[in-house]
């Protein structure tokens, strides 16, 4: 073990002069139109490099080209065959061609699935019967099919409905917060990035916005909850007797008959009456307590709602709860919030994919812009916002565009102490983030790391049994209830059984991607919920919440964790391709199969040093999974 511990210190040595060297369809676009689009960015880069007297980043070769692209696009590493297909290829176009490729791979619909699920803080919530499943299924669906980033938006923010009905899976995303007001604060920071959050309870201390400003927002969702019982009327006249009697008879039985309704009736129900009350403890001086306000947008105009009682007629009802009917106006603030005519959507969407792929802030913090924000490059900004809205916010082509700039193809800055003025030139180096990790060991573990990315919709216990329960009736869910000798566990455990029959086999939990251990039917995966939690996956309580810090317990892991063990002494398809090869050829392919470069001479006359056994390759093998130059995205 001691060698063990010291190879990957002489490895980096040797290798530091190799890392400076080398360190469903896409939307229809035409080739030339992404390379005028990729050239109009590098002309405004270029521009700002010579204004600063800054000379531009070296360009990167063919095989750190192919690891940064599936890394960045793919979420994971390339295998063996696919980093030598490429490399093989003689077109002068092969970058590009890899580009669209890996845009319509199954490999992008999983790691793009994962900047959603963050970004959306899917988890479920057990206490308000929010299982994430069917939330997660509309997600990936989205994704595969492209749906422009302005759409994906605005469905989110005025879904309703039933939150287990398939199809019907962004009303998961009203159920994720049960208080509106919070979930106005969290969607005005996902889509516009702007932190209004202090003004739900006083005026903002360090920004503009006053607590009435907030409040006026809220109109727009205001009455928009998540309901998981029956509509009153159907509970009283259908459900309640039988909910009694169960209750006074046998707890468990009351227990099923309750969630097994809740999983056919869980709905967001209400689509916003317009008005919002000032809460009790107002204490400004421009309003008072339980004042009714019109629905206000924060900045440009706001749009026409088609109310049905004027705010008199609502101030005056004594009961304070009361705002209105529902007049959808939900619809209208979403239809505002993802217009193209709305520049802070605009600028935190193209801040949110530059971030993506680049690591660095093309406008500002991601949760955190002003409504002044511009960035450090503005005209950047702008041109990126142009792009956006030229390619109908398509966020494949927006990649593609990205992706075949001479910028994105240029050697990655690692930010230390002397870093240049200007970082938009080109991308950061930045740890893997914990999916990122575990694809890519999958990708050495598996010979095809994407066979089990599902291409159709995958039924969890709570969609099936909303299904299964379409036409049942009130006597029914009882009749089930006394029959099935159940308890709550027991009730979600045979749903998610029964849907598991009804999918696509999932493969081994090892077999796995990220985003398909999580949320599914077929159970979690143990391995990469291990990695999740060690390497900084977010816990989805917070917005932006991942983070990739280095930590003692990762290098514990690393030497030691079971996905490692088994990816060097196992059955893996890294092991067979190496015992494949000719003994000459061991070390190129375990070089080129975890760094996804050639071996330096000097790095093979130190490897040599550890001879080629069985046992010294091991030993290389957990000495490059170690290194930096595998952790990081360069």
């Amino acid at each position: 073990m001691i060698h063990r511990l010291l190879f990957p210190v002489a490895l980096a040595a040797a290798t530091c002069a190799a890392g400076q060297e080398k360190s469903t369809d896409a939307h229809p676009s035409s080739e030339a139109r992404i390379q005028t689009l990729a050239a109009e960015i590098d002309s405004i880069i270029s521009a700002k490099l010579t204004d600063l007297d800054q000379k531009p980043r070296p360009g990167i070769d063919d095989h750190a080209f192919a690891r940064r692209a599936h890394l960045d696009l793919a979420g994971r590493i390339p295998t063996l065959p696919e980093l030598t297909t490429f490399i093989a290829d003689p077109s002068p176009e092969k970058r590009s061609i890899l580009i669209s490729d890996l845009l319509a791979s199954k490999g992008y619909n999983s790691h793009f699935y994962n900047y959603w699920a963050d970004l959306l803080r899917l988890k479920t919530i057990g206490d308000q019967l929010h299982h994430g499943g069917n939330f997660s299924q509309a997600i990936k669906s989205a994704v595969r099919e492209n749906k422009p980033y302005d759409d994906m938006a605005r469905e989110l923010v005025g879904a309703k409905g039933r939150l287990y009905e398939k199809g019907n899976g962004f009303a998961g995303f009203k159920a994720r917060e049960v208080m509106h007001l919070d979930r106005l604060a969290n969607t005005t920071k996902t889509f516009l990035g702007l932190g209004i959050d202090c003004a739900q309870c006083h005026d903002h201390p360090f920004d503009d916005w006053t607590q009435k400003e907030f409040y006026q927002l809220a109109a727009f969702t205001s009455q928009v909850n998540l309901r998981v019982d029956p509509p009153a009327a159907v509970e009283k006249a259908q459900f309640a007797k039988i909910r009694k009697a169960l209750k006074q008879e046998d707890f468990d039985t009351w227990i099923v008959y309750r969630e097994s309704i809740r999983m056919k009736f869980a709905n967001i129900e209400g689509t916003g009456t317009g008005y919002q009350r000032l809460p009790h403890d107002y204490q400004y001086n421009d309003g008072e307590a339980h004042e009714v306000l019109p629905a206000k947008v924060l900045f440009g105009d706001t749009p026409k709602l088609p109310y049905k009682i004027t705010r008199k007629a609502v101030q005056m009802v004594t009961n304070h709860r009361f705002t209105g009917p529902n007049i959808n106006s939900q619809a209208r603030f979403a239809e505002w919030l993802a217009s193209p005519d709305n520049a802070m959507f605009n600028k935190t969407t193209v801040n949110r994919l530059w971030h993506w792929v680049m690591g660095s802030e093309l406008v500002g913090a991601l949760g955190g812009l002003e409504i002044s924000s511009e960035g450090k490059h503005p005209e950047l900004t702008a041109k990126m916002i142009s792009i956006l809205k030229t390619l109908d916010y398509d966020v494949r082509a927006f990649f593609e565009v990205l992706l075949n700039t001479r910028a994105y193809q240029s050697r990655a800055l690692s930010v230390g102490p002397e870093a240049p003025e200007y970082v938009l030139d080109g991308p950061l180096e930045r740890r893997m983030t914990a999916q990122i990790t575990w694809d890519s060991m999958l990708s050495l573990l598996v010979a095809d790391p994407d066979k089990y990315v599902p291409t159709q919709f995958f039924y969890d216990g709570f969609t099936h049994f909303n299904e299964k329960t379409r036409d049942w009736s009130a006597t029914d869910f009882e009749t089930f209830s006394r029959k099935a000798n159940l308890t709550r566990a027991g009730l979600y455990q045979r749903a998610h059984k029964e849907a598991k029959a009804r999918n696509p086999h999932p493969g081994q939990p090892f077999e796995r991607r990220a985003s398909e251990s999580e949320f599914v039917a077929h159970g979690s995966n143990p391995f990469y919920l291990e990695i999740s939690k060690l390497f900084g996956a977010s816990t989805r309580e917070l917005l932006d919440g991942a983070n990739t810090d280095p930590s003692i317990p990762q290098v514990l892991y690393l030497m030691n964790g079971k996905p490692e063990t088994g990816l060097i002494g196992g059955d893996s398809a890294l092991n067979r391709r190496m015992k494949n090869a000719a003994p000459s050829k061991t070390l190129d392919v375990l070089w080129l199969s975890i760094f996804n470069r050639p071996i330096t001479p000097a790095e093979r006359a130190l490897a040599k040093k550890s001879g080629q056994t069985p046992n010294g390759i091991q030993d290389l093998t957990w000495a490059l999974l170690n290194a930096n130059e595998f952790r990081f995205v360069r």
